[in-house]
């Protein structure tokens, strides 16, 4: 618990500097000079003086013109600062006797001295069976072991090692571990339950090597803290040599990171349905995050509402939140494209939503696939390309963002580089959304394959989009399968009662060529809707 009573500077110099120089705080090294500046300027007596036009010519080296009001860098700075400082003190500085903050609203730090606990004594409340893990993802990639029985191959398992955890850097919404805290653990065995409390994360990575004489077997698991299940376990055998080492580790991350922490990977599969038990009032902001992950593997109107909300929530929990606002102006765009709900103006907000996320999370994927969304729906190809080159240059290993990059461009026309991306998407997440499928259906159906089209409709899997029947439809008109061409227009109807007035505007907010458009039209006449204009 803190005492009243406030620390002398010299305890807060020594804590400032115990702080910039450990490994576990995740800062960069803006922030940390944004961290030290803010605590030297408040105890040599200037905290009057912190504001954000203080802090961005003097850190940040803007001009005496700065406008915050334009720059929001301070704002944006601050909010990373202060999560790098709760990580820190839920791991390395959990027993600091001295703990320093940033609360919001300001950039003045406060300053409290901790009781530390006598030596030996209990320095957290005991665990209890049913108490709720934490809804943020957060891992730890422990030391590969070397199962070879030559210590000559530690090389390669703390190659991996490294590799795997620099993949899992790469998603900007996990909390990663360096490497060098997991290292004291190296060839010890060790709890998970214990682990996931002393680095304060809710997931392990675990695994091993083999090897004989040509090839080498590395086994990889994923457990989770809070239960100490295997929630997922991959073996990869592989040929070895000098030449293949660094593409074979490399081969290994990819496919291992692409699995578990894609939007569509296992631990956000795992993250949501542990989230949508919670009642709204119970939501974090990062819950938010959960719920439209949701709604984007149902894409149903009760999952949009609810994710909806819960981005609305979130924003006003932490205005600061960039990847939350770019998921608002997702959200918006598909409306626009769906029809979920009536908005005013869906395609505005999405792009005024889709930009204030760009420009508090410049770094995050995410923010950038969303706003090229929107461009895409704008129908502005060179705003889209350039948005879409720039999100697939923040990780270009990253399934989702590489699947909807190469699904985009395919509907766009740009069949050849989209189909190569959307397939390598597809391989390096086998739990990829099943609506990727309509661009392979697509491409099927402009070269007269209408059998493989009509096997990519099947897999789309969406019976409550108006896609799902559009496609089925199609295909057995050309095929010319008249009993099941009517029962899809039916359910078609069914769902877009006036699709036959609409159909053609519905059809092209995504497919983006028109003479499939009219090929599309075509097949859809001849399952039944000769009215369709």
């Amino acid at each position: 618990m803190a005492a009243e009573n406030k620390p002398k500077p010299e305890a807060i110099r020594v804590q400032l500097e115990r702080i910039l120089q450990n490994a576990d705080f995740r800062a960069s090294d803006k922030q940390r000079n944004f961290f030290n500046f803010v605590v030297d300027e408040t105890l040599d007596g200037r905290a009057s003086q912190l504001k954000g036009y203080t802090i961005a010519v003097a850190v940040y080296g803007r001009a005496e013109t700065f406008d915050p009001q334009v720059d929001p860098i301070v704002r944006v700075e601050a909010g990373r600062l202060r999560r790098a400082l709760e990580h820190y003190y839920l791991t390395a500085g959990k027993n600091d006797p001295v703990h320093i903050k940033i609360p919001k609203g300001g950039y003045v730090p406060t300053f409290h001295t901790v009781q530390i606990p006598p030596s030996g004594a209990q320095t957290q409340p005991p665990e209890r069976e049913n108490s709720a893990p934490a809804a943020e993802p957060s891992i730890a990639v422990m030391p590969l072991l070397n199962l070879t029985g030559d210590e000559d191959q530690d090389y390669f398992a703390d190659g991996l090692t490294e590799e795997l955890t620099a993949e899992f850097a790469r998603y900007q919404e996990f909390r990663v571990i360096a490497a060098q805290s997991t290292l004291r653990f190296k060839g010890r065995k060790v709890d998970p339950k214990e682990i996931g409390r002393n680095l304060g994360v809710r997931f392990l990575l675990t695994g091993s090597i083999q090897k004989d004489s040509k090839t080498v077997k590395v086994a990889i698991r994923l457990i989770d803290t809070f239960s100490t299940a295997q929630i997922w376990g991959e073996s990869y055998k592989r040929d070895l040599t000098a030449a293949n080492l660094i593409a074979l580790q490399e081969e290994i991350a990819h496919g291992t990171v692409g699995v578990i922490a894609d939007q569509y990977g296992l631990i956000s599969r795992k993250l949501s349905r542990e989230s949508r038990k919670k009642s709204p009032a119970d939501l974090r902001a990062y819950d938010a995050i959960l719920r439209f992950y949701q709604y984007e593997t149902e894409l149903t109107p009760e999952a949009f509402g609810k994710a909806l909300a819960a981005l609305e929530q979130a924003i006003e929990i932490d205005p600061e939140y960039g990847l939350a606002w770019a998921m608002l102006g997702h959200i918006h765009a598909d409306n626009f494209a769906l029809g979920f709900c009536e908005i005013e103006a869906p395609l505005e907000k999405a792009l005024t939503f889709a930009r204030k996320g760009v420009a508090l999370a410049p770094d995050n994927q995410f923010a950038q696939d969303a706003l090229t969304l929107v461009y895409f729906h704008l129908g502005a190809k060179e705003m889209f390309l350039q948005h879409l080159e720039q999100s697939l240059a923040l990780n270009p290993n990253a399934p989702y963002i590489i699947g909807v990059a190469g699904w985009h461009l395919a509907l766009y026309g740009e069949w050849d580089r989209g189909l190569t991306l959307l397939t390598k998407g597809m391989k390096l997440n086998p739990y990829h959304p099943s609506w990727f499928h309509l661009a392979p259906f697509m491409d099927a159906y402009r070269r007269g394959e209408y059998e493989n089209a009509l096997a990519e409709a099947l897999k789309f899997n969406y019976p409550e989009l108006f896609w799902d029947p559009v496609m089925r439809a199609a295909a057995f008109g050309r095929l010319g399968r008249q009993s099941q061409a009517k029962t899809a227009v039916g359910q078609l109807l069914k769902l877009e009662p006036d699709f036959a007035t609409r159909g053609r505007l519905l059809i092209g907010r995504y497919v983006k060529v028109d003479d499939l458009v009219d090929g599309v039209i075509d097949g859809l006449r001849k399952a039944g809707l000769a009215d369709l204009k």
